[in-house]
Protein backbone atom coordinates (compact mmCIF):
# COMPACT_ATOMS: atom_id res chain seq x y z
CA UNK A 1 0.00 0.00 0.00
CA UNK A 2 1.39 3.61 -0.70
CA UNK A 3 2.54 5.87 1.99
CA UNK A 4 2.09 9.19 2.08
CA UNK A 5 5.42 9.55 3.78
CA UNK A 6 9.00 9.93 2.58
CA UNK A 7 11.69 7.28 2.69
CA UNK A 8 15.39 8.16 3.27
CA UNK A 9 17.55 5.30 2.41
CA UNK A 10 21.14 6.28 4.53
CA UNK A 11 24.76 4.74 4.06
CA UNK A 12 26.88 5.14 6.88
CA UNK A 13 30.39 4.76 8.06
CA UNK A 14 31.07 2.03 10.49
CA UNK A 15 32.21 4.44 12.98
CA UNK A 16 28.46 6.74 12.62
CA UNK A 17 26.99 3.37 12.77
CA UNK A 18 28.90 2.53 16.12
CA UNK A 19 28.01 5.96 17.63
CA UNK A 20 24.13 5.69 15.97
CA UNK A 21 24.41 2.18 18.40
CA UNK A 22 25.60 3.72 21.49
CA UNK A 23 22.62 6.52 20.90
CA UNK A 24 20.15 3.37 20.59
CA UNK A 25 21.51 1.64 23.84
CA UNK A 26 21.71 4.69 26.11
CA UNK A 27 17.76 5.68 24.54
CA UNK A 28 16.37 2.40 24.79
CA UNK A 29 15.78 2.64 20.95
CA UNK A 30 15.21 -0.54 19.16
CA UNK A 31 15.27 -0.06 15.58
CA UNK A 32 17.89 2.01 13.39
CA UNK A 33 15.43 4.09 11.73
CA UNK A 34 13.68 5.44 14.50
CA UNK A 35 17.17 6.92 16.72
CA UNK A 36 18.09 8.16 13.29
CA UNK A 37 14.75 10.00 12.76
CA UNK A 38 14.66 10.83 16.44
CA UNK A 39 18.14 12.75 15.99
CA UNK A 40 17.14 14.27 12.24
CA UNK A 41 14.19 15.80 14.31
CA UNK A 42 16.44 16.98 17.20
CA UNK A 43 18.98 18.55 14.96
CA UNK A 44 16.31 20.54 13.26
CA UNK A 45 14.89 21.65 15.65
CA UNK A 46 18.28 22.78 17.37
CA UNK A 47 18.85 24.68 13.40
CA UNK A 48 15.81 26.59 13.54
CA UNK A 49 16.29 27.59 17.11
CA UNK A 50 20.31 28.72 16.48
CA UNK A 51 18.77 30.65 13.23
CA UNK A 52 16.42 32.46 15.39
CA UNK A 53 18.73 33.53 17.88
CA UNK A 54 21.24 34.61 14.88
CA UNK A 55 18.54 36.63 13.75
CA UNK A 56 17.56 38.15 16.71
CA UNK A 57 21.49 39.12 17.05
CA UNK A 58 22.29 40.47 13.96
CA UNK A 59 18.98 42.38 14.21
CA UNK A 60 19.67 44.11 17.61
CA UNK A 61 21.36 47.09 18.31
CA UNK A 62 24.46 46.79 20.93
CA UNK A 63 22.27 48.78 23.20
CA UNK A 64 20.05 46.53 23.02
CA UNK A 65 22.52 43.12 23.33
CA UNK A 66 24.04 44.62 26.00
CA UNK A 67 20.90 44.94 27.75
CA UNK A 68 19.85 41.75 26.96
CA UNK A 69 23.37 40.51 28.42
CA UNK A 70 22.97 42.58 31.59
CA UNK A 71 19.43 40.72 32.00
CA UNK A 72 20.80 37.35 31.52
CA UNK A 73 23.58 37.74 33.96
CA UNK A 74 21.04 38.93 36.30
CA UNK A 75 19.03 35.93 35.73
CA UNK A 76 21.93 33.48 36.40
CA UNK A 77 22.52 35.47 39.62
CA UNK A 78 19.30 34.76 40.96
CA UNK A 79 19.35 31.13 39.97
CA UNK A 80 22.50 30.66 41.36
CA UNK A 81 21.55 32.31 44.62
CA UNK A 82 18.07 30.36 45.04
CA UNK A 83 20.05 27.15 44.98
CA UNK A 84 22.74 28.59 47.36
CA UNK A 85 19.62 28.68 49.91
Amino acid sequence: MPSDKKRINLTVPDEIYEQLQVYKTEFGISSDATACLQLVVQQLKAYRANQALLNLLQNSTVGQLKQMASEGVNELHGILNKDKT
